[in-house]
């Protein structure tokens, strides 16, 4: 299936709405945008009372007449209404006016036609313009600065906040793609469970973000790191401190670290032989707020005997390779079929 739409427009927005943030570039200027994808609402009159970090603020500390949530789930809409109130607000920061915005919105590459008429249809009401969906992985090729035309293969793996996807990308299209839903996401619950169950202890969200990025590691720990926290006893129900190693963390999301590896592995297996000669000279590239963590270059070349390389600003790159998709829409091809393994 092929995108067609002339461009006779004054802005050009690339827009990347995830599980944990969402991300607008602008064509001329780069990221101008970069905030959290949280709503919070009134669930009397369901009135928007903040977005972006003032909503995410309030997780776990928002009176009980106010809902607080993350409306795009695994980079799919969840709540509709939601998305659009937010998206339309992130838009309205970054242009003076609606009129004239052409925008290209990243979709999973597993996303169903019903889907991908979803986001199509809440970017036109958030802020009315032409939207045509950019299959993730070529966004974030694009945004790494790859060929996607070219005949020669490139793996990414963008591991998200709400789903890992691991992808091949040849000839302007995604050759294979297989989407982890079960693991990226959870290493935060990973964190949280490992606390409860080993120290009897509940800690937030936020407190688990803190502590993979403080703390977190895809390979073996080298270097022993200890990490102070308080949270809330389970038994006595008083506030605790208590100290975290890094190889509690290693131990906590050691499953899902693991689920991803094999996950770069199965598809790697089911590469055509014209494209895997071409692969052995080439390199894993790693997008999405999860390749931040230390270790992952390590691990998958311990593990595939591919070098891997953690792209410049893995968490922006799919809303800036979105953005350099609009011209070449007409050329690229959605990727409209089932993941691998589902």
């Amino acid at each position: 299936m092929l995108f067609s739409f002339s461009l006779f427009h004054k802005t050009t927005l690339g827009i990347s709405l995830e599980s944990s943030n969402t991300y607008i570039a602008r064509h001329g200027k780069g990221i101008v945008l970069g905030e959290p994808s949280v709503v919070a609402t009134d669930i009397y009159n369901e009135k928007v009372v903040a977005i972006g970090d003032k909503a995410k603020k309030m997780i776990g500390r928002a009176p009980e007449t106010i809902s607080v949530d993350r409306p795009i789930s695994g980079g799919i809409i969840s709540d509709f209404d939601k998305t659009v109130a937010m998206l339309c607000q992130y838009v309205s920061r970054v242009v003076q006016t609606r009129i004239g915005i052409t925008s290209a919105i990243v979709v999973p590459a597993a996303a169903s036609s019903v889907e991908r008429r979803s986001m199509r249809d809440m970017a036109k009401a958030a802020y009315g313009s032409r939207v045509v969906p950019v299959d993730e992985p070529i966004a974030a090729a694009l945004g790494c600065g790859l060929d996607v035309f070219s005949g020669r293969g490139h793996i990414i793996v963008d591991i998200g906040g709400g789903r890992t996807d691991i992808s091949v990308v040849a000839n302007g299209g995604v050759m294979l793609a297989r989407s982890l839903s079960e693991c990226s996401g959870t290493f935060d619950r990973d964190i949280i469970n490992f606390v409860r169950k080993n120290y009897n202890i509940l800690i937030g969200d936020g407190t688990a973000e803190d502590v993979k990025k403080q703390l977190g590691c895809a390979s073996d720990v080298k270097n022993m790191e200890l990490m102070t926290l308080n949270g809330r006893h389970l038994i006595s129900g008083l506030p605790e401190n208590f100290v975290l190693s890094s190889e509690d963390v290693h131990q906590a999301i050691a499953s899902s670290v693991r689920a991803i590896v094999d996950g770069i592995m199965t598809v790697l297996g089911k590469i055509p032989p014209e494209i895997a000669s071409d692969l052995i000279r080439s390199k894993i590239h790693l997008v999405g707020g999860g390749a931040l963590m230390k270790g992952w270059t390590e691990l998958i070349y311990k593990e595939t005997g591919m070098e891997a390389v953690v792209e410049e600003n893995p968490l922006e790159a799919t809303a800036v390779g979105a953005m350099r998709a609009v011209p070449m829409a007409k050329k690229l091809r959605n990727y409209e079929n089932s993941t691998l393994g589902n």
